[in-house]
């Protein structure tokens, strides 16, 4: 006879959330994630939790817990029985580790969204910042050509302040320069150099302009360099957690599987997002022994109808999960 066809897992909108069936399951008690790690490095956590994105954890987490408590809600004994291995206490734990994992992502991409945003603010005032001191630079070599007069020298120690603008560091030493040459030209009170100051209107506020410039220029520049502070949620955190819910959720994968194998009307708890991490491959069939084959059978090898005793191998193991450290 074939065997019945299980019944198509429910993939609607229906399901609760995960803050929905927290509500309902309560708060694990305290010491079961310990006692359920208990043997599990961290760095076994970090590893396995590497292989994936967080985000398609919890895609899975968050249909797979909602289907596993709908079953589980409305199952008779007799199906409780054949879900062992499973309990509402694990799924509580399983349903608060998914929800920590979520607000993790959540602080994770929210630090990474703030520290994209400094960054273009920073990168803004730095251009902002170098953007008028150009101008005054260039302007203030006007103004100081004027008073320095048409002659040799005083035109190549102007060329000389004027410097290059290759960076904030070299734009701001060439403001320096040309304040200090204004600062220099300022103090002869006589002469026709203090009558062409006066012509161009050179004076020792303007000569402070300079040096205010010079000092936002040099803070927006420390400003956009400085390295951001340390997030609070790094990566290593979120494949710690990602190795852990992985682990709840396997366990509560094999079992929905195994009591699948028992009673077909029990869904099978089908990984989409996570997939990859959980090869599936078919289960061999039994054989019977053949018509005039020997009548005994070694312990744990086949008999007539029966199927093979003992755990299926790794090979036959529909859940093969590859290299997980539990």
């Amino acid at each position: 006879m074939a065997k019945p066809t299980s019944p198509p897992e429910e993939t609607d909108d229906s399901h609760p959330t995960l803050e929905s069936l927290a509500d309902r399951l309560g708060t694990p008690e305290p010491g079961l994630l310990d006692a359920l790690l208990d043997g599990t490095t961290g760095s076994q956590l970090v590893e396995r939790g590497r292989q994936i994105a967080s985000s398609r954890v919890l895609t899975d987490m968050r249909r797979l817990y909602a289907t596993a408590h709908a079953c589980w809600s409305s199952a008779s004994k007799d199906k409780r029985e054949k879900l062992r291995g499973f309990s509402p206490e694990l799924l509580a734990l399983a349903v608060e580790q998914a929800l920590a994992l979520e607000r993790l992502l959540e602080a994770h991409e929210s630090a990474g969204q703030k520290k994209d945003a400094a960054r273009a603010t920073k990168d803004a005032a730095l251009r902002d910042a170098l953007s008028r001191a150009l101008l005054l630079r260039d302007q203030a070599y006007e103004v100081l050509r004027g008073v320095g007069g048409s002659g040799k020298e005083p035109r190549e120690e102007l060329a000389q302040a004027y410097g290059t603008a290759e960076d904030p560091a070299a734009l701001a030493r060439g403001l320096t320069q040309l304040a200090a040459l204004g600062k220099r030209y300022l103090a002869q009170k006589k002469g026709p150099l203090a009558v062409r100051a006066r012509l161009m209107r050179l004076d020792h506020d303007y000569v402070e302009r300079l040096e205010e410039t010079v000092s936002e220029l040099t803070q927006a520049a420390k400003t956009a360099a400085a390295r951001p502070a340390g997030q609070k949620v790094t990566a290593g955190d979120l494949d710690r957690a990602d190795g852990i819910n992985l682990i709840l959720l396997e366990q509560i994968v094999r079992v929905f599987e195994r009591a699948n194998e028992q009673d077909p009307t029990i869904p099978r708890l089908v990984p989409i997002a996570t997939r990859r991490l959980f090869s599936r491959s078919s289960r061999k069939k039994a054989t019977g022994a053949p018509s005039g084959g020997t009548t005994g059978a070694p312990s744990g090898g086949v008999t007539d109808g029966g199927a093979t005793g003992g755990a299926p191998s790794a090979e036959d193991d529909p859940l093969d999960d590859e290299g997980a450290p539990i």
